[in-house]
């Protein structure tokens, strides 16, 4: 079994483009991989929750890591999302995938009331049974929240490579950070959080807003790096100006913002704008809105957006 390899910058969580009738757009898909190995991202997080995994056939999930593996062809590491509410499923989609070029499988426990003790056992099983490294998943808005603690009671596990944590609660977010080593990477979330993540000691930060404006999350990332810490702020500044000013219908109804993300990317001619039949699209008035605030808070230069 290999390792991950080190993972340091911005990794977006690839959204899942589709066509009016809900297949798989494979060409936008290459379009948008393309789009965002030219702006330097440093990775992908595949079939996460911002790709609409959860309502993503096992057969269409299978046609996406196709296409991720074979567009990326190892440019950049590859971290493919695995988690079916049925640890069978897991386990094939495993199986079926193992010969994709990819550098590790990433699992969410979407079972929010299992106990640790289970959680540990699923873990360590999908691990043992896998080819490649795996990955833990924490976010306690889709699946089993998983305390900075058993980090360090399971990292010890030689097939599990790294965790991503995704948390708006910094005191968790630290606390994981500090479970990082040569052998298990921490990977942070959450667009907001960027530059107080980085300060704690985040050495990459994953979220699906890099998947249609990776150049503002890259500047911030590249401004702290440098230690330019105060233009690094006022770009996170900026960045959550833009947030906060967005529509909020559509999130409140969806409760995450594939429907905004999928609408940015169709005015920068990536994709369609459609989401999976579990979610709406955004009214024509969010489009609008969205369009202007782009262009008033310069996140995108106006001569990049599609009318």
């Amino acid at each position: 079994m290999g390792r991950t390899r080190k993972i340091n910058g911005i990794v977006p969580v690839l959204v899942t483009p589709l066509n009016r009738d809900g297949s798989l757009d494979a060409e936008a898909l290459k379009r948008l991989i393309d789009f965002l190995l030219e702006k330097k991202v440093s990775g992908f997080w595949a079939l996460g929750t911002g790709s609409e995994d959860m309502n993503l056939s096992f057969r269409k999930r299978m046609e996406v890591a196709r296409v991720v593996a074979e567009t990326t062809a190892g440019r950049v590491p590859v971290i493919l999302g695995a988690a079916f509410y049925a640890l069978e499923d897991t386990l094939s989609f495993i199986q079926e995938t193992r010969d994709l070029q990819i550098d590790a499988y990433h699992l969410m426990i979407y079972h929010t009331l299992l106990g640790l003790d289970q959680v540990e056992w699923i873990y360590r099983h999908v691990a043992d049974q896998s080819r490649k490294p795996l990955w833990l998943y924490s976010s306690a808005n889709y699946g089993r929240w998983l305390p900075p603690e058993f980090l360090v009671k399971i990292k010890d596990h030689p097939n599990i490579d790294g965790v991503k944590y995704s948390t708006s609660n910094a005191v968790h977010a630290a606390k994981a950070l500090m479970a990082a080593d040569e052998n298990f990477q921490v990977i942070t979330s959450v667009a907001s959080t960027l530059i107080a993540c980085l300060a704690m000691g985040s050495k990459a930060h994953t979220t699906s807003l890099a998947s249609c404006l990776p150049e503002i999350l890259i500047r911030i990332y590249e401004l702290f790096q440098s230690g330019k810490t105060a233009e690094a702020l006022g770009e996170q500044r900026r960045l959550l100006a833009f947030m906060d000013a967005l529509p909020k219908e559509a999130q409140k109804a969806n409760f995450f913002q594939a429907a905004t993300e999928k609408y940015v990317l169709s005015l920068r001619g990536i994709c369609n704008e459609y989401t999976t039949s579990y979610y709406r699209d955004l009214s024509e008035e969010e489009k609008k809105i969205t369009r202007d605030l782009l262009v008033a808070h310069e996140i995108v230069p106006r001569s990049e957006i599609r009318n």
